[in-house]
């Protein structure tokens, strides 16, 4: 039991430590903030998410039990957890530390099928993994492609109509020279200091910004705190959704009791989030 626990929990530290900031990504890409306030909000939402999970997500609990996928009795069993706890979390700690961005749902799926092979055979009820395990899987990359394109047509527009405009700020020995940006939707490509007749010179910084004000904010303002709410969203959402497919491992150990055990998958999910260190880019 002791060590179906300890797999689990390192199961949800390689969680945080792999998706962790991926919600935040752009808030420090884009230089919205520092990396360790990036790293701070990600874990803030990612835990709050988390402890939702305990009430909200309790059908992402059996699913990731195994039950359905193999016989009962495997399902059950502490060794067919302990091997897919320590499957998928080998997978993703070994994705962390070599740079690859890997869905924990994707490792639990292979480490399930996996176990459910050497346990029960030819058992495995593969019609219920395309049934209940892949549509989902195949279909919200296709599903955010959708919604999201839309979304941005809207929000330009919305934009637009409001009058916040864009300028790029580039700041050459301390002087900062304002310089608006083309709206048009075709232009894709940002035009670079030398392509707007500035010379590069040492200190040169550039950067994007909203000009105007809106309601009295400045637009960079309501941009940045934007930008801010729908990372949290994000990490709210991945809390609220990986925190019970880990914590479905523990349902077996009747000495935890399930609510405390996905408490105790939350603060591993956070300890590995919040000390997850920048990576220096690869050359």
């Amino acid at each position: 039991m002791m060590l179906l626990f300890l797999a689990t929990c390192f199961l949800a530290y390689a969680n945080g430590a792999n998706d962790n900031f991926k919600g935040v990504a752009s808030l420090f890409g884009s230089r919205t903030t520092s990396y360790r306030t990036a790293i701070a909000w990600a874990t803030v939402t990612t835990l709050s998410g988390s402890l939702c999970a305990i009430i909200l997500a309790q059908t992402l609990l059996k699913k990731f039990s195994g039950k359905g996928l193999v016989p009962d009795q495997i399902a059950g069993s502490e060794h067919f957890l302990l091997a897919v706890a320590l499957g998928a979390g080998i997978t993703v700690i070994a994705a962390t530390l070599i740079g690859f961005p890997v869905s924990t749902t994707h490792g639990l799926i292979g480490a399930m099928i996996g176990s459910g092979l050497m346990a029960a055979g030819s058992h495995v009820n593969f019609q219920a993994l395309g049934k209940s395990f892949l549509p989902p899987l195949l279909l919200s990359p296709v599903l955010s492609v959708i919604l999201a394109a839309p979304l941005y047509l809207v929000l330009r527009f919305l934009r637009l109509r409001f009058g916040i405009g864009k300028e790029w700020c580039v700041g050459n020995g301390g002087k900062v020279v304002p310089i608006p940006q083309p709206q048009s939707v075709m232009a894709l490509r940002t035009p670079s200091p030398m392509e707007l007749g500035i010379s590069a010179a040492d200190g040169v910084h550039c950067e994007q910004r909203y000009a105007g004000r809106f309601l009295g904010w400045r637009s960079q303002q309501i941009m940045d705190a934007a930008h801010f709410m729908s990372a949290g969203v994000v990490g709210f959402a991945r809390g609220l959704n990986d925190s019970p497919k880990i914590a479905a491992m523990l349902l077996v150990v009747k000495a935890v009791d399930i609510q405390w055990g996905t408490v105790a998958v939350a603060v591993a999910m956070a300890m590995a989030g919040c000390s997850t260190r920048k990576r220096s880019p690869r050359r």
